[in-house]
């Protein structure tokens, strides 16, 4: 293999993460963090990245839900308009915290903060000055649109609710239930005409040069600065991936998959006294809370299990519903927000095993691991502590699949060979998540990397590797033998020293698992790795895995590959080829 390559034959370059470094020069405003109603005056006040979060810490710590308070406050049929009535109510419960900190604390303080709401309502004289921030760049401000869905979503629950025990309720309940309905009615209709106000601000220049100073002054200024400020705020590449997990479906496929639970309950049981027993648990991206249930009855003391999605309500119901409410506690939010503000209940402690199924298509699609290191670095207990699994091992392999190709030989007497090219164009664009049948499978099963996850540093995690493939010995038939594609697996061990070692595989040769296997497809048309069995031909190359530039949970994978065999003067090359694939998320 020639030791130099050009730039431009780097299968890492291209034009489109140079079109990247123009779009990396448009600097937005930076994001503003979300504080939550109660704890906004703390000297460490927690900050979130989203209005759901900053609200879910409320009820959580506090039992103030600030929804609750507004479908109060802000449903009034006297009501015209919902930001209006929103931006009160925030400050006010803003200025009714600031002036009775140093009185109330925790429950107490949310409790109090109900009572008042309830005895000061928004058509009150003297809400005027709540037109004024309490809180300077107070996020919540600038995004009451969302307040306003998430609040519709409430009402929708509630509808719901209520719908579900209606043949139960009585007369005067079902005209509750109209006036709900009409409640709803009004919140969609001041939902619409928000929307409107906000792309009739989408289409200003946004030059603030263009306002005049009377434009800039005043409730109508400062709302249109709030809404410029939304309208610049930076994408989130974690939203789609978290709200993914919100699905029940997700958690169906990865419970039923029995070679994953049953591994992981196998580790975790059988290493009750060895490992489990009195010991602290950190369970990141829990779901439904089937893991830290495993931990809780192999005699862990305390459970600690995170997730960020919704999918965490559902998680405590379970809990609780187990008996294990006393040990496991779920705590919704991402986990390095969560660790950065002191919000997990450690009290100051460290935990003995960080326990997690991070694992993506070709190991590292959707790049959670780096979230789990994070905690291992900040929480887990330094020389004693555990990651669980621990040891993680990529592998490569090589798959011939003619019958698929040939296939479009002979449709019903028909030849179709035109959709041979076709496909093999549409295979041959991004990498594909399939269960590849280990008969097609022509080379050894080769680990490229292994990684110990309880020492591995986050650049680790962006590595390449040579490989070496050599024919497999099941089809001696067949002298000269195509590779089609390349077939990316791991196996996940649970092996700590001095405990039952468990561990499982997703290569083609064992049962198969959600996670299937990453197929990388070769041109088998135009440029098709060819070994010959007689000679002793094998396929070297190699192999690289990086996150992607725009996405980073998605992952980018290449090969540099050749064949050849050994001659007496060395190595002789007979093809080489490049290849570059994706995993989008």
């Amino acid at each position: 293999m020639s030791s130099t390559r050009k730039n431009n034959d780097d299968p890492w370059s291209s034009s489109d993460e140079d079109d990247d470094s123009d779009d990396e020069n448009v600097e937005l405003d930076a994001e503003t963090p979300f504080y939550s109603i109660c704890s906004y005056c703390h000297t460490d006040a927690p900050k979130f990245d989203t209005l759901a979060l900053a609200l879910e810490h409320d009820v959580t710590n506090y039992g103030f839900d600030l929804m609750g308070s507004s479908a109060l406050l802000l449903s009034s049929n006297n009501e015209d308009d919902f930001f209006e009535g929103a931006i009160v109510l925030i400050n006010k419960c803003r200025q009714f915290v600031k002036d009775n900190q140093a009185k109330f604390s925790g429950i107490e303080l949310g409790r109090e903060l109900n009572n008042y709401l309830k005895d000061h309502k928004v058509d009150d004289d003297g809400d005027a000055k709540y037109y004024k921030p309490v809180l300077d760049d107070d996020s919540m401000l600038m995004c009451i649109d969302e307040l306003c869905e998430l609040k519709r979503q409430t009402e929708q629950e509630s509808q719901a609710d209520a719908s579900i025990v209606g043949s139960n309720k009585s007369e005067p309940e079902s005209d509750d239930m109209e006036q709900l309905r009409a409640k709803i009615s009004l919140l969609e209709e001041q939902l619409s005409r928000a929307k409107g106000c906000i792309a009739a601000l989408a289409n200003d220049d946004g030059d603030d040069n263009s306002m005049s100073d009377d434009s800039r002054s005043g409730d109508d200024g400062d709302k249109k600065q709030a809404s410029l400020k939304q309208r610049n705020k930076k994408p989130d590449n974690d939203t789609y991936y978290f709200s993914s997990y919100s699905h029940t479906g997700i958690h169906e496929t990865m419970l039923r998959d029995t070679v994953r639970t049953a591994a992981y309950e196998e580790a975790i049981l059988s290493n009750a006294d060895s490992l489990f027993r009195d010991k602290i648990v950190l369970d990141i991206g829990c779901g439904t809370g089937v893991l830290s249930l495993f931990c809780a009855k192999a005699g862990a003391k305390q459970v600690i299990a995170v997730d960020n999605s919704d999918i965490i309500k559902q998680a405590r119901e379970i809990v609780e519903l187990n008996g294990y409410s006393h040990i496991v506690t779920c705590v919704r939010g991402k986990c390095e927000d969560l660790i950065a503000n002191s919000a997990l209940p450690l009290d100051g402690k460290t935990v003995d095993i960080i326990v997690s199924e991070w694992m993506g298509y070709a190991l590292f699609f959707e790049t959670m691991l780096p979230s789990v290191m994070v905690a291992r670095d900040a929480l887990m207990t330094p020389a004693t502590g555990n990651m669980f699994p621990n040891v993680a091992k990529i592998f490569i392999e090589g798959c011939n699949e003619m019958e698929r190709l040939d296939y479009w030989n002979d449709v019903h007497g028909l030849n179709m060979t035109p959709m041979k090219e076709r496909m093999v164009s549409e295979l041959t664009q991004d990498a594909h998540v399939e269960i590849v049948s280990d008969e097609n499978i022509v080379t050894d099963r080769k680990e490229i990397i292994t990684f110990d996850l309880n020492t591995c540093k986050d650049a680790d995690l962006d590595f390449e590797v040579p490989f070496e493939l050599h024919l497999r010995d099941n089809d001696l038939s067949r002298n000269e033998v195509q590779i089609h594609s390349l077939v990316i697996s791991f196996d996940i061990g649970f092996a700590v020293p001095n405990t039952k070692c468990v561990q499982f595989s997703t290569g083609c040769q064992s049962t198969p698992t959600h996670w299937k296997q990453t197929q990388l497809w070769i041109d088998p048309v135009h440029n098709c790795p060819v070994l010959n069995r007689e000679t002793g031909d094998s396929m070297k190359g190699i192999f690289r895995m990086k996150r992607n530039v725009k996405n980073h949970r998605a992952i980018d994978m290449s090969v540099v590959w050749e064949v050849g065999r050994d001659a007496g003067s060395g190595w002789e090359r007979i093809s080489d080829g490049v290849l570059k694939r994706s995993l989008m998320a």
